[in-house]
């Protein structure tokens, strides 16, 4: 399972870098709908916060250390960091676009774990894939 673990913790800095960029929109995006989105980034950042403790927990059941550190987080990460000064319609084409990326990564992860009999692990991330799906089309309902 240390292949599952390792690959947990690309999936686990990706997750913190989304936190990130969720709450810098929480806190920089600006224009039309802000409101909307200060409240959508604040429960999404919030979410984000907890799902990144229980991956790091699961991490740590595999017997994996949980990245450290920002550092740490950004050279495993697939997700880019980005300027959130922006736009509000900028910022959630953005998260959209992580969010699909993450439920698409939580795929392809949980099945590995499914291959590999860690229930434990594939079902953290079929429950993943779900928050993400909803968090991208909660963002794509704010576009044009």
């Amino acid at each position: 399972m240390s292949g599952v673990g390792s690959a947990l913790n690309i999936f686990i800095a990706d997750t913190y870098v989304l936190l990130a960029k969720t709450q810098a929109c929480h806190w920089n995006a600006t224009g039309a709908n802000f409101y909307a989105m200060h409240l959508l980034t604040e429960a999404q950042y919030t979410e984000l916060f907890a799902a990144v403790d229980n991956l790091a927990e699961r991490a740590r059941a595999l017997r994996q250390f949980a990245p450290g550190g920002l550092a740490a987080m950004l050279q495993l990460a697939t997700l880019e960091e980005a300027d959130c000064a922006v736009p509000t319609e900028q910022a959630a084409r953005m998260l959209a676009s992580d969010n699909t990326a993450m439920a698409e990564h939580a795929r392809d992860l949980a099945d590995e774990a499914d291959d590999a009999d860690d229930t434990a692990t594939h079902d953290m991330l079929v429950a993943r894939i779900a928050v993400h799906e909803k968090a991208a089309w909660l963002w794509r309902s704010h576009l044009a």
